[in-house]
């Protein structure tokens, strides 16, 4: 399966700040959608509270966590990068179920992914519990023959307090059961299923080199210094609860993504001599290739420029299997540090 690399642009604002004041006010923050929604079991990992179509255009409401094991475990002042990616994918997938008529036993596929921070004043964590809007843009569309979306590229604008301040892009596949089950007949690997064991890939990295806190939340080990960067195993733990909320046939997108952000952090921190706590992801962008499945090792190789960027690839076997960049500041701007 292979998936063609889509540009994204930067977004401006959608709409005046009073369209979007009563669009939120139409919205609710009282409880959560269903989990079916959003593709989760637990209702403790569930983000989005309501999904609404106002005027033509698809909303959703969010309310970011401040105590969350996995995406509260930083020293950034701001919430996490991929807390943003997560409240938008949930928001984008409740919006497709909910507003666009796809069928809750419809398998997701992401193929290429961008979350970024807008304004990093916006996404500052304060005493009081964040709300956020987000606006689902729906940029390009291929439709099944009953007109439900079985392809989409879009975008998910998340606006806090009028600001835009993340957006999420890219593109998602909407499968019928029979085309999924063909399309992971075709490119599993042969040895893969069920693992003999639930947790792969450790002894872990210390939380300290890869910018964690907790010991829970770092999901790669082994790190070694090799072509000007860093490769790391990815850990995959079958029952962590966020991860693994429910039970899956491959690795999920948001666990790759988090163990190519913990290989770059370490990578830029090794490179410049500076904690990897200091830094922060603003940028990450993930092109998917093929799913990444249970049964075999992932590693993670993170190479950094000159500018803050780092060049990411996880591979399995002999395959790539998701490649992109993550660009990382300091508290105070871009990590453009040279190597010695």
């Amino acid at each position: 399966m292979e998936f063609h690399v889509t540009q994204t642009r930067r977004p401006g604002p959608t709409a005046p700040a009073t369209g979007l004041e009563a669009a939120e006010a139409r919205l609710s923050a009282e409880r959560t959608v269903p989990c079916g929604w959003v593709h989760k079991h637990a209702v403790e990992q569930v983000l989005v509270t309501d999904v609404r179509e106002i005027d033509g255009r698809f909303f959703a409401l969010a309310q970011l966590p401040r105590t969350h094991r996995l995406y509260n475990d930083s020293h950034d002042a701001g919430y996490d990068v991929l807390l943003l990616g997560e409240v938008a994918r949930q928001a984008s997938e409740a919006m497709v179920h909910r507003l666009m008529g796809v069928p809750l036993d419809r398998p997701f596929v992401i193929g290429t992914m961008r979350v970024e921070v807008l304004d990093r004043a916006a996404v500052a964590v304060t005493r009081a519990a964040t709300t956020v809007l987000a606006e689902f843009v729906v940029k390009r569309a291929k439709r099944w023959p009953d007109g439900t979306p079985r392809h989409l590229l879009s975008s998910t604008i998340l606006h806090i307090g009028g600001v835009p301040a993340a957006d999420f892009s890219g593109t998602l596949m909407m499968l019928k059961g029979d085309t999924y089950r063909a399309l992971r007949e075709d490119g599993a690997v042969p040895s893969a299923g069920a693992p003999a064991h639930r947790r792969t890939g450790e002894p872990r990295a210390t939380p300290e080199e890869v910018g964690r806190n907790d010991p829970r939340n770092v999901v790669v080990g082994g790190l070694r210094e090799e072509n000007e960067g860093i490769t790391a195993d990815l850990v995959v733990d079958l029952d962590d609860p966020v991860f693994f909320d429910h039970e899956l046939d491959h690795l999920p997108a948001m666990l790759l993504l988090e163990g190519a952000r913990q290989s770059a952090l370490a990578a830029l921190a090794r490179r410049d001599g500076v904690p990897a706590r200091s830094l922060s992801a603003v940028d990450c962008t993930v092109n998917f290739h093929q799913f990444a499945e249970l049964g075999a090792p992932v590693t993670c190789t993170a190479v950094p420029d000159g500018a803050g960027t780092v060049a990411v690839q996880l591979v399995q076997g002999d395959d790539v299997i998701a490649e992109g960049g993550i660009t990382l500041v300091t508290g105070n701007g871009p990590a453009t540090g040279t190597a010695d």
